[in-house]
């Protein structure tokens, strides 16, 4: 999904397969998905005529086969171009949503994939482990050569069996280098990420599994993860050797992201947490993950917003943050003790400051809550300013953001399943990382 890709070959819609057209399908990451069709799929004139008044509709699929005889789904293509009267063809063009190279699809809710296999920058370094031995032998105090070595055997893949269905696998890969007669010599050693099911899924459901986890490790290194590359596997399509081996053909997945490619740059150092810090307690913690409901999304929503890189700080930021804590307390906290008949924010936030105050950089942390509920008012509707409330602005609004993410990453945390012996150790690094 990080390289530009062009496919050529013949286009057609899955209710007539025997009108074929000719044309390019573009990817460029990041932009769009442009197919571009020498032709149309009906008549000429029709075509014209219907782009011209504007009720060309939208095609949900569009079935190709590529000049490398691959078959290609496209979903979502929105009809679009101009018009030359003075050509004898029409040229159509369609933006598409989603593009899956190397199967057909009937429609985009069709159950045939048992595997999503996802490459995500910031995995390897979150995982922390790294299974190829590096060593320099010395000999009378010199550098007598090296040594490199993989064992398969002693890999250290992440298993979790989410549900009965489900199953979620963090896989170590490493490839050798092409050939040793080179001058540079390249190995590669990462993580994947393999989601698998015992009853096939549509692909749409799979992806929902693999964002889940991309959230959790959003959370986990602080950082907006996007996609390097998506692949899905089909239990029909394989090509079986002699031996009975079957070797499963991958489905590549093509749509725009936006989320960041580089965390691979980022330093593990600036990480909220990394795999080896949670290691026993994993497995409680990705199911609980997983097994948030619809109550939980908005919070998660909220923080993964608040989390991310921006070169600009603004109102809406703040806002973001304090309606997350709102959210929480209102739906996972909900006997907060109230002076009148409905609780306030500030009772919310003073409960939730209070219930995390074992955290060192909550309990030593300046917080005016009177300051941070006037700030959310007024910028949540703009009323007049009173003479007797202050409204927090410029860097005073951002610091206070700050320490509400605070306790907005342990809401998350404690919700998640993590133990307060964890939270406290997580935060205290969180601390030094910001301080």
């Amino acid at each position: 999904m990080i390289d530009a890709i062009e496919i050529k070959g013949y286009w057609f819609l899955p209710d007539d397969p025997e009108n074929r057209v000719a044309g390019t399908l573009t990817y460029t990451p990041n932009r769009k998905i442009i197919l571009e069709l020498i032709g149309a799929f009906h008549d000429p004139r029709d075509y014209m005529m219907s782009l011209a008044q504007g009720d060309d509709k939208r095609k949900e699929i569009i079935l190709g086969e590529s000049s490398d005889a691959k078959s290609i789904t496209l979903i979502n293509c929105s009809s679009y171009g101009s018009l030359n009267f003075s050509c004898s063809f029409p040229m159509q063009k369609f933006s598409v949503q989603y593009c899956l190279a190397g199967i057909h699809l009937k429609s985009w809710t069709e159950e045939v994939f048992n595997q999503i296999t996802v490459k995500m920058p910031g995995l390897t370094k979150w995982v922390n482990h790294y299974c190829v031995d590096y060593s320099i032998p010395f000999k009378n105090d010199r550098i007598h050569g090296f040594n490199l070595s993989y064992d398969r055997d002693n890999s250290n893949d992440i298993s979790v069996q989410l549900t009965d269905n489900i199953n979620l696998e963090l896989e170590f890969t490493c490839s050798p280098p092409g050939t040793e007669h080179e001058e540079q010599l390249v190995i590669e050693q990462s993580y994947q990420l393999n989601i698998s099911t015992k009853k096939v899924m549509s692909f749409w459901d799979l992806l929902l599994q693999a964002s889940k986890f991309k959230s959790f490790l959003t959370l986990g290194t602080l950082t907006s993860i996007g996609y390097q590359s998506i692949e899905f596997y089909s239990p029909d399509r394989f090509q079986e050797l002699k031996d009975g081996e079957k070797l499963f053909h991958p489905v590549r997945f093509y749509y725009n992201q936006f989320d960041k490619t580089d965390t691979d740059a980022a330093n593990k150092k600036d990480f909220l947490f990394t795999h080896d810090r949670i290691k026993t307690s994993f497995e409680e913690v990705i199911k609980n993950w997983y097994g948030f409901d619809e109550l939980m999304a908005p919070i998660l929503k909220h923080l993964i917003e608040s989390i991310q890189e921006k070169n600009i700080f603004n109102t809406g930021d703040f806002l973001i943050v304090v309606q997350a804590l709102e959210g929480y307390a209102t739906r996972f906290r909900p006997a907060i003790p109230a002076n009148k008949k409905f609780v306030t924010l500030i009772e919310q936030l003073t409960f939730l400051r209070d219930e995390f105050s074992y955290v060192q950089l909550v309990k030593n942390t300046s917080l005016d809550l009177d300051i941070v509920v006037n700030s959310r008012h007024y910028y949540s509707h703009f009323f007049e300013k009173k003479a007797n409330a202050h409204v927090a602005t410029g860097i005073e609004l951002y610091e206070l953001t700050q320490k509400l993410k605070v306790i907005l990453i342990c809401c998350v945390l404690s919700q998640t399943g993590f133990a307060q012996n964890d939270i406290i150790t997580i935060m205290k690094a969180y601390r030094d990382r910001v301080n």
